[in-house]
């Protein structure tokens, strides 16, 4: 009994594994058969037919307004400062007394030196007519006469420094923030106060040397600032710089910003930020595509696209069709409004997606919804952006 015990009991424990093993095979081939069948649901995008454009050739640069006239007011002599004629953001005028240093041991020299001045134009003329009644020698008419010019000459002298003890604007203009105090010691190259003369304003930016050939004097240039952000201005070259950096290969440039209405209701402020484009006679021929539709990497910009010949009709989604998707490496150039130009990479006539590129792989199937504009998908990526 107990061998034929134990052998029902060893066949029951073999047909439980036996059960067991085969209801675990059976489970997985099922959920593998179950995941093969299996397709996901297509991504719905947007897109866009894509043609071919000329565009006018545009040159980009990032620069900085500068000021017609702008200097560091400065001392010409040291000396402590006895008055200030001006407030910080005044507008002066060239010539004005902007601070007023102490003077009043050169005026006490002044004083000498006329005095000195006065007794040598005296001796002077005593020798002259000394020497019409010969009782005197040219040599001491002569000795006479460099005592004079000497005179005048000290005279001149502390006149001159006198008149450097008074620190002058030397050009009608706006002051900036004081940087001195009554009864400061200050000596030369110490900075007064920055001055600037901004009724004419420029924008200066350095463009590659390559690009030497499409710019010229009068040209115009369109820019941009983030302080007044979505407005754009206009100005014209004025100078070209006749060297090329020998480190960078840049060529400075120098335009001069367009007086406007819309220019007198903002304040441009010299450092300022700008991005320049400057508009060439040049077109060169390229297929636009939106902004939005771009993927950036550090490998490359590329763009997904629809496969014409994989176009199906939706079983889910009536009157809308699916497409397989290839990523396209391409080539832009210049942007213009939210539209990029392709210079290869494209051909006119594909469909390019423009929305969900995220989520999208190459070779995917994606559902083509064009119910909304480019416009409205792209606010709605920008506003789940912000998000």
């Amino acid at each position: 009994m107990s061998k034929k015990a134990t052998l029902i009991g060893a066949i029951s424990m073999l047909t439980i594994l036996v059960v067991v093993f085969g209801f675990n095979t059976f489970k997985q081939n099922m959920i593998k058969t179950k995941l093969a069948a299996y397709k996901p649901a297509p991504a719905a995008v947007t897109s866009v037919t894509v043609k071919n454009s000329n565009w006018k050739k545009t040159i980009s640069a990032v620069g900085h307004i500068s000021a017609d006239q702008q200097v560091n007011i400065t001392p010409q002599l040291s000396g402590q400062v006895r008055s200030i004629s001006f407030k910080s953001g005044d507008i002066v005028k060239q010539g004005s007394i902007l601070v007023q240093l102490d003077d009043r041991l050169l005026q006490a020299n002044k004083k000498t030196n006329m005095a000195n001045l006065k007794l040598s134009k005296i001796e002077y003329q005593r020798q002259l007519k000394l020497l019409k009644t010969n009782s005197t020698s040219q040599d001491s008419v002569d000795t006479a006469a460099a005592t004079l010019a000497t005179s005048q000459a000290d005279v001149e002298y502390i006149k001159t420094q006198i008149d450097f003890m008074q620190v002058k604007a030397p050009f009608s203009g706006k002051v900036g923030i004081r940087k001195v105090n009554k009864g400061d010691y200050i000596q030369p190259g110490t900075t007064i106060v920055e001055l600037q003369n901004l009724t004419e304003q420029y924008i200066d930016f350095s463009i590659p040397e390559i690009q030497l050939a499409n710019v010229k004097i009068g040209q115009r240039v369109t820019f941009t600032t983030d302080t007044y952000n979505g407005q754009n201005f206009v100005a014209h070259i004025v100078a070209i710089q006749p060297s090329v950096d020998s480190q960078s290969h840049n060529l400075d440039i120098r335009a001069k910003v367009e007086q406007s209405a819309k220019l007198n209701k903002v304040s441009f402020i010299s450092g300022m930020y700008v991005e320049a484009i400057i508009d060439t006679a040049l077109e060169v021929s390229l297929i636009p595509v939106p902004n939005i539709a771009i993927t950036y990497s550090l490998y490359g910009d590329s763009v997904y696209v629809l496969k014409a010949d994989s176009k199906v009709a939706s079983t889910n989604h009536k009157g809308l069709f699916e497409y397989r998707i290839e990523r396209r490496a391409i080539t832009t150039a210049d942007e213009h409004n939210a539209w990029v130009g392709v210079t290869s990479g494209l051909a006119a006539g594909e469909q390019v997606i423009t929305s969900n590129t995220q989520s999208l792989k190459d070779g995917a199937t994606v559902l083509v919804n064009n119910s909304r504009s480019i416009n409205q998908a792209s606010t709605l990526n920008k506003n789940k952006a912000e998000k």
